[in-house]
């Protein structure tokens, strides 16, 4: 017994001498005591040892407790064992029982009762198909979603999180456990006097409801309006303060109708909450800026001053020792340099070895260095590298030099490309962006054109329509300016092809605006094709117009019939040939100039389907299937016109109207 040990999964804590049992034969008290009560051998503090009895595993622990006349022996020998009540384990310490009980019974099994489960089971499940307890689950449903007003659980403290588990007594002294969270009803809160009252006779107050309120239906007052709605139409949660207005801070969840629910405050503000840092970004732009524009004014001031004394020099002082030509070169030379130095300092040449934009060495004759007038640096002056290059800029005068000698006056100034590109790069830029390149000129040109066809054509079809309605012929006045407004449509045609042309021809290099031009040439062409063919109908429909302001009645084939009843008539009547010949003659005229129409109409159909066939099989073979459909359409339409061309040319009598019968 002295040695330790390890029973029912539990830890022995303490040496082995405070483990062996009382002797049996010297009882430490000679006073009645009670089981139930604990003793000085049970407990104790400093060896944390408990000699509790516990019962057999045949009989229970409550039939060995002894009330007060059992003998100390009986005493001594039920204290004497620890075992667990549940599977019968010796234990050796209540500490060890504890921790027993909590690790291997902490969650008991229940019992299986199968028949009894089964038949619960089935009952739940006819319960739950009868029809009013479906409905009912049905409404209430949705009601799981509702945010509840309550307080949110405090988060168990790190102690209880543990996994190193704690006595009983400890447990026991670490305080009550939290309180639960106190839900709150809103309905004791939110005030209710503006609510409707039932009368029993009740329907639902959405417009496209108009449901009976009662026990199926529901009755509820929407806690914002308080009118009655019925439960489908409550289905609806906003938060409400204590006089029932939207308060969505520190108000409650209530139960309100979609009227209520949609229109509160910033339902419908579809943007989030927006926060304009533009003035941020402008404070840090602005530093930026501004050094940026300090730089270019202290440039723009060295090339102001430095133009106007090339241009305005003041005069030489003479060299002494110097004489003729060599004096006279020397010193302007020597003059020129003093001027460009005083502007700004020159860079000793002797320390710097290299260019500094292209890292080229320098040499004293091949590759000699040159000074940037603006910054003073060295610089090669390499038309390869451009890291130096001579401006040419023109000065203006002085007011009294310039009415003898001119207004300005050239002046070259050596830069680098430094000083350059911080001088001229702003203006530079507002040049480019305030002159058009030549492609978006033409493109803007034939956007013009086209907007001006746009226009006349609704003016043209009105027109065509009064044309050719049978019942109102047209007047000469509508003819005329019929023909005026096909004449203006064919002219704006013509520089709307032109221009088209134009752009597909301008010269480039780059295989995306080739690309981009065949494009526009393409839209361009499909816009002539479905535009032009009304205007092709126009010379016909002129042609049969009478001008006294009748019409034909159908085509000349019609003419023909016409002319050879009355002729028959008036031969039947009058037996004249000499009006039958002249109206056999007029007929075969007509017939004659509608054909050479039609084919010549012919004609340029089919070129034009030949040529948009052409290009729809290019769009077919660069997959190109956006315009493939437009095309398409565009052949068809030609092909259905060509048909109808076709069509007519064949039916036109030419046998009857050269007989001899028709005419005499």
């Amino acid at each position: 017994m002295a040695a330790r040990r390890s029973l029912g999964g539990g830890r022995v804590l303490g040496s082995g001498r405070s483990l062996a049992p009382p002797a049996p034969t010297k009882p430490t008290h000679q006073r009645t005591t009670s089981l139930l009560s604990p003793s000085e051998s049970s407990v104790s503090l400093s060896s944390q040892t408990s000699s509790t009895p516990v019962s057999t595993q045949d009989e229970d622990i409550m039939s060995k407790v002894a009330t007060g006349d059992q003998g100390p022996s009986v005493l001594a020998s039920v204290s004497s064992k620890l075992m667990c009540p549940i599977c019968s384990e010796e234990m050796v310490t209540l500490l060890q029982l504890n921790r027993h009980l909590d690790d291997n019974h902490q969650n008991l099994e229940e019992v299986q009762q199968d028949e009894v489960k089964n038949w619960f089971d089935q009952q739940v499940e006819k319960a739950r198909k009868f029809q009013p307890i479906a409905v009912l689950n049905q409404r209430l449903r949705g009601l799981d979603v509702f945010e509840p007003n309550g307080v949110a659980s405090p988060p168990r403290p790190a102690s209880a999180q543990s996994p190193n588990r704690q006595s009983s007594p400890a447990r026991a002294s670490a305080g009550p456990p939290p309180p639960e969270p106190r839900v709150i009803d809103p309905d004791e809160v939110v005030s209710r006097t503006h609510w409707q009252r039932a009368t029993g006779m009740d329907a639902c107050t959405d417009p496209k409801c108009g449901k009976r309120l009662g026990t199926t239906n529901g009755s509820i007052n929407c806690r914002h309006c308080g009118k009655l709605f019925c439960e489908e139409h409550t289905m609806y949660q906003m938060k409400l303060s204590r006089s029932a207005k939207h308060e969505p801070v520190r108000g409650y969840w209530c139960r309100v109708c979609e009227t209520c629910y949609k229109s509160r405050d910033g339902y419908n503000d579809h943007n989030g909450l927006e926060r304009n840092y533009m003035k941020d970004f402008m404070d840090v732009r602005r530093r930026t800026v501004d050094k940026q524009y300090l730089e270019i004014s202290r440039l723009e001031k060295r090339l102001t001053r430095l133009t106007q004394l090339l241009a305005n020099p003041p005069p030489p002082e003479s060299e002494p020792g110097a004489t003729g030509f060599l004096r006279s070169f020397a010193g302007n030379r020597n003059h020129l340099r003093s001027l460009e130095q005083s502007v700004v300092t020159w860079e000793d040449d002797a320390k710097v070895a290299q260019c500094p934009f292209c890292q080229q060495p320098f040499s004293q004759y091949s590759f000699r260095r040159h000074h940037c007038r603006i910054c003073g640096r060295v610089v090669c002056g390499d038309p390869d590298t451009g890291c130096s290059t001579e401006i040419a800029l023109n000065v203006a005068k002085d007011s009294d030099q310039s009415e003898k000698n001119g207004n300005q006056v050239p002046v070259d100034v050596r830069m680098c490309k430094d000083c350059q590109h911080t001088i001229f790069s702003k203006a530079d830029f507002a040049r480019e962006v305030s002159q058009q390149p030549p492609d978006q000129r033409a493109y803007q040109n034939l956007v013009q054109f086209q907007r001006g066809i746009q226009l006349l054509l609704p003016k043209f079809q009105r027109l065509l329509q009064t044309l050719q309605d049978p019942e109102n012929p047209p007047s000469p006045a509508q003819i005329a300016e019929a023909g005026k407004v096909r004449k203006r449509l064919m002219d704006a045609f013509t520089q709307y092809d032109v221009a088209a042309r134009r752009i597909r021809d301008m010269p480039t290099t780059l295989p995306t605006q080739e690309k981009l031009q065949k494009a526009v040439y393409l839209q361009a062409s499909t816009f002539l094709h479905l535009h032009m063919l009304p205007l092709k109908s126009l010379p016909k429909i002129i042609r049969h117009a009478v001008p006294n302001g009748a019409r034909t009645s159908g085509s000349p084939l019609a003419v023909i019939r016409k002319e050879h009843t009355n002729g028959l008539a008036r031969r039947d009547s009058s037996a004249s040939t000499s009006t039958t010949s002249t109206a056999n003659a007029a007929t075969i005229s007509a017939l004659e100039a509608e054909e050479k129409e039609l084919r010549e109409r012919l004609i340029v159909l089919e070129e034009q389907k030949f040529m948009v066939q052409e290009i729809l099989n290019d769009a077919k073979k660069k997959r190109r299937f956006d315009e493939v459909n437009a095309l398409s359409g565009n052949v068809d339409d030609l092909s259905r016109e060509i048909d109808t061309i076709q069509a007519r040319l064949r039916g036109m009598d030419f046998e009857g109207a050269y007989l001899g019968d028709i005419g005499g």
